[in-house]
């Protein structure tokens, strides 16, 4: 009676408070909500229950920018640090597994938030900010908890090191930048990173982690006013310190000539890149820095066109940074092979500087309409997704105000070739240029102005934004709700039943349609020898058609709001999308001529052969990728040719070579086809109206070969294999081993041993996560995993226990020995009642929020099809999940978690 009385008078004293305006009601944008505290914490509430899902996502205004000299990283240690106990809380992410919750924290230059998003539940969201709050001030900082996160702080560095075209880009900031702190990368010095004194962390934490420093976004499906006691109740009570927060004051003076990088590394794909000094983010004026950005990275933009077409380059990019102080605009270019890389990027370089420095003359009135609609539509994505949102707003946060999402997209859509041609003009000169290379000049070429940071109060003062749309359709997405409202037919293709079509109606955000098409083929002899031809074809699918160019294509797609990817394996299909209801019909139609009308030309297959061609270069030095593929070649016992074949980077990259334009037109014409496949929508479409515009469309077009799904099988007789693949210059290695089983998803046995290797690793708390990075400090990242093919209809029955991990060369013994040993231990004991109840919590959650995304929706409905499933076996396998015991996931790890069977690689720089 006494701690009910005591429940009820704290209850009762939180109403009283925020009756008396404890949060008080600051402004309202399009929806979202500002609230502030007494203490200066500014709490944002973006209520939308399109999806059955909250974020809560904390921000602070502290990042990189904010470090004193040898504290580089301090931002990013803490963000790792504050993942570890607090006052009342042991282990905070293993408490959020347990409740089903995805979670993570960044670090960036302005900023460093933390988030969760977790299947709609009071009890959770209560969780997550009562964490929230006690890490603000209350989390230990422990020389102890720095002591075991540094190995695994340190891998992260040398991951970081492994890839070169993150080392160019911070080797050019470091140039481009005298004294701001922009000019450091934030995961710091080394020597910072592991010498920096328990105390001077503790320093930084209680100096940054305060409410006056902070903002509290709750997003998603949510009871609004329980979420606003829950917060006074628990940031309420931390006093707002005394003295303000400190900002920085470090101006980087215009730069006054070119400067130049050179990185000479192994391994990778040779690139050039320039980078120039811009405005501040928190500017009109950076949209149009933005749209600039997007005309580079359009695949017919400048670069596209001066340097790709003519075979300088196979890729490029572009990208303006987010900065709350004057930033960056940076491009870059991959490289061809070349018997001569220095000459390659000599002559690459001279024309990527030209490009840029007379895109002036290219922003034409297309081309800018283009790219500003192209950032509308990501913009657009954006704000119907809860959970992108709530994280999208910590950019603006750390730009000096949330409402500067909003009000960038107001600056874009005003943005006008003018502007673009005027920014250009400004700022993109050779004095303010960073590149691989220096020159001389005879005199003082024209500098760019000095950058004054913004007045943001004062800009957006007044600022409202726009209209909210309408709510949607409340729909629980449960497995019985999508089932009872799913239509299921099938299309006759040429006379013959063709593609099997699942019609989920149901009104969306926006009234957008997401679908998907998958197109299966041919048979184990048919398809002999035609594997890596295969996967060239989805991405030469929008590229051109007797109708249509590349560009016109990519302006049709853009003018209908539709977003659509293709994917290709050696014997399917897959076409991903999203569209309006009301343009879906004009969108099939174009989606039926890229399948049936594509002229798959030479000048793009030969654009797209060069691109996989350096895609494949960096694969042959990932250490992930070389130890994976070597790993799957031990399980081969195909001949050459054969679709199922486990191939080597080389024998790829030869296969690759030799295909040409021809063999994929003449392998289409005789494969493509929609006799054999599955198509799924899910919005306000009226099912007959679908049925009759995908007859209409795909009716006639009857796949010239048969179709015959084979089985993936291991061989016979397979001993434990202990392989190491040694590269040259990696600071990283890698860990891949596996168990083979005989096993399908509808094993009696699947359930338990999934819940099982849930447990083994991948998340925290599990197993291997606990051992090897928590206790041990051997890996950034560990973990495990469980395939079984999808049904004993074809597919085969070769599953495996899989396993990966990071690691530092030097501790290669040492990890191999701690993962066996764990894994043994784990055979032999199994796991207690109350981990395999948290286990089974985590899984029942995270299949309800799987099912709360649209794409997982559609993909499901298609897997169904093609195996002759349906939703209540979803359901039926969620309540096994639900039903596992301890006895039941031991009694499966005990038969299928066999050490003796492991075969083990690792790919990294040893010294044998």
């Amino acid at each position: 009676m006494k701690k009910l009385l005591l429940l009820l008078s704290c209850l009762l004293a939180a109403a009283s408070a925020l009756a008396q305006g404890g949060i008080k009601e600051v402004r309202q944008v399009e929806g979202i909500v500002e609230y502030l505290l007494p203490n200066g914490l500014t709490v944002l509430l973006a209520p939308d229950a399109s999806k059955p899902t909250t974020t809560v996502n904390l921000t602070y205004r502290v990042g990189s920018r904010h470090e004193g000299y040898g504290e580089s990283g301090a931002a990013h240690l803490l963000e790792h640090l504050l993942f570890k106990a607090t006052a009342h809380i042991a282990d905070p992410k293993l408490e959020m597994t347990r409740r089903g919750a995805r979670w993570n924290g960044t670090t960036w230059y302005d900023r460093t938030n933390y988030f969760a998003q977790f299947a709609t539940s009071n009890e959770t969201l209560d969780w997550v900010v009562g964490w929230l709050a006690e890490s603000m001030t209350r989390a230990k900082v422990s020389r102890a908890d720095l002591d075991t996160e540094m190995t695994v702080v340190r891998n992260e560095l040398e991951r970081a090191e492994n890839n070169p075209g993150r080392i160019l880009s911070n080797r050019m900031r470091s140039a481009a930048y005298l004294w701001h702190s922009y000019g450091r990368d934030t995961l710091g010095a080394r020597s910072d990173v592991e010498g920096m004194p328990i105390e001077r962390l503790q320093a930084f934490y209680r100096k940054h982690y305060r409410p006056d420093n902070a903002v509290l976004v709750i997003g998603g499906k949510f009871d609004e006013a329980a979420a606003l006691r829950r917060v006074e109740q628990t940031f309420g009570p931390i006093a707002r310190p005394s003295k303000p927060v400190e900002d920085t004051w470090t101006v980087e003076p215009p730069q006054d000539g070119e400067r130049n990088v050179t990185l000479r590394r192994v391994g990778g794909n040779s690139a050039v890149a320039v980078l120039y000094h811009t405005m501040p983010s928190n500017t009109p004026d950076f949209a149009a820095v933005r749209v600039l950005a997007q005309m580079l990275s359009h695949e017919r933009g400048p670069l596209g066109r001066n340097l790709v077409e003519p075979g300088l380059a196979v890729t490029h990019w572009a990208s303006a940074a987010s900065t709350r102080e004057p930033g960056f605009l940076m491009a870059g270019v991959g490289l061809p092979e070349s018997s001569d890389p220095d000459l390659a990027g000599a002559r690459a370089l001279a024309v990527l500087t030209r490009t840029m420095e007379s895109l002036a003359a290219a922003a034409s009135e297309t081309t800018v309409q283009t790219a500003r609609l192209q950032l509308l539509q990501s913009l657009r994505n954006t704000q119907r997704d809860p959970e992108a949102l709530s994280l999208a707003l910590s950019e603006s946060v750390a730009l000096g105000d949330w409402r500067l999402w909003f009000a960038m997209r107001d600056w874009i859509e005003a943005v006008s070739p003018a502007d673009v041609q005027r920014i250009a003009q400004t700022w993109l000169l050779p004095a303010n240029r960073t590149t691989g290379s220096y020159t001389a000049v005879a005199q003082l070429p024209p500098r760019p102005p000095a950058a004054a940071n913004t007045d943001v109060a004062r800009l957006l003062q007044g600022y409202t934004g726009k209209p909210v749309n309408a709510a949607v359709e409340d729909f629980a997405p449960t497995p019985e709700n999508i089932e009872a409202r799913l239509v299921k037919t099938r299309l006759n293709i040429g006379g013959e039943p063709g593609l099997r079509v699942a019609l989920l109606p149901r009104r969306t955000k926006d009234d957008r349609v997401t679908g998907i098409l998958r197109l299966h083929w041919g048979t184990a002899e048919s398809l002999q020898g035609t594997a890596v031809l295969a996967t060239m074809l989805g991405p030469l699918l929008n590229q051109g058609t007797r109708q249509k160019s590349a560009d016109q294509i990519a302006r049709a797609l853009l003018g209908l709001e539709a977003q659509l990817r293709f994917t290709s394996q050696p014997a399917g299909l897959t076409a991903t999308f999203e569209v309006p209801a009301r343009h879906l019909e004009a969108f099939t139609a174009l989606l039926a001529e890229l399948l049936q009308e594509s002229t798959f030309g030479d000048a793009s297959f030969e654009r797209n052969q060069k691109a996989m061609l350096s895609s494949l270069q960096g694969l042959k030095a990932d250490t992930a990728a070389v130890a994976g593929n070597a790993l799957q070649r031990t399980f081969n016992q195909y001949p050459p040719g054969d679709p199922r074949q486990a191939r080597t980077h080389a024998e790829t990259e030869a296969q690759m070579r030799a295909a040409t334009a021809g063999q994929l037109r003449d392998f289409w014409n005789r494969f493509g086809g929609a006799s054999f496949g599955e198509i799924a929508l899910l919005g306000p479409v009226q099912p007959d109206d679908a049925k009759a515009l995908l007859q209409r469309h795909f009716g006639a077009w009857k796949s010239r070969e048969p179709r015959r799904v084979w089985a993936f099988e291991y061989p016979a007789t397979l001993e434990p294999r202990w392989q190491a693949v040694v590269l040259a210059d990696k600071a990283n290695a890698n860990y891949s081993a596996r168990i083979p089983l005989a096993m399908n998803d509808d094993s009696p046995d699947f359930p338990a041993l999934f819940a099982g290797v849930q447990l083994l690793g991948g998340r925290p708390g599990t197993a291997l996560w606990q051992r090897v990075r928590e206790q041990e400090g051997l890996s950034y990242g560990v973990g495990s995993s469980l395939f079984a093919p999808a049904s004993p209809q074809g597919e085969g029955n070769a599953a495996a226990i899989n396993i990966s991990a990071s690691f530092a060369p030097q501790n290669r013994e040492r990890l191999r020995m701690v993962i066996r040993d764990e894994l043994a231990k784990r055979a032999a004991q199994g796991f207690s009642s109350l981990e395999v109840a948290f286990a089974r919590r985590a899984i029942v959650a995270s299949r309800a929020d799987f099912l709360a995304q649209p794409a997982n929706i559609v993909s499901t409905l298609a897997n169904n099809l093609r195996w002759g499933r349906d939703m209540p076996r979803y359901a039926r396998l969620t309540e096994a999940y639900d039903k596992l015991d301890a006895d039941a996931v031991n009694a499966a790890l005990r038969k299928y978690l066999d050490v003796n069977r492991l075969v083990e690689v690792v790919a990294g720089s040893f010294v044998e």
